[in-house]
């Protein structure tokens, strides 16, 4: 058996990336075909469902990335998101309520319904009295 020399292709050529294009701060998200220019205040929250991660916007759309939550967690620390959930990752600008009594979840302005794990709870709650 000859084992041949083939080309190595890496297999994240496109990475994640914020650019800001007329004072606007756009998220720029490869998928397999193209690459979305996502106004990241747009985003409402971000889902992670394996090794995929769903975008969810203010106009209801839906726009799925082939990358992990970890990914666009590392990126977007800088911006107003804060993640509450192993799978849920917030912006704090489209917080609508929050279960005050035992922060259990949240309530985007798109009328989704996020649950706040266990361990998150901590910083939920110091990043809300930062807000107030």
């Amino acid at each position: 058996m000859e084992v041949q020399n083939l080309p190595q292709v890496p297999l994240c050529t496109i990475s994640i990336k914020i650019v800001t294009l007329l004072g606007k701060q756009y998220l720029l998200v490869p998928d397999q075909s193209k690459t979305h220019r996502i106004l990241i205040k747009d985003i409402v929250h971000l889902e992670g469902i394996k090794n995929y991660t769903l975008l969810h916007l203010k106009n209801g759309n839906t726009v799925i990335s082939s990358r992990t939550l970890k990914v666009y967690n590392t990126v977007l620390e800088q911006a107003d998101f804060l993640r509450i959930h192993k799978a849920h990752l917030i912006n704090m600008q489209f917080l609508r309520n929050y279960d005050e009594a035992q922060i259990l979840y949240v309530e985007m302005q798109n009328n989704d319904i996020i649950s706040i794990s266990r361990r998150k709870r901590k910083d939920f709650q110091a990043r809300i009295a930062v807000v107030r």
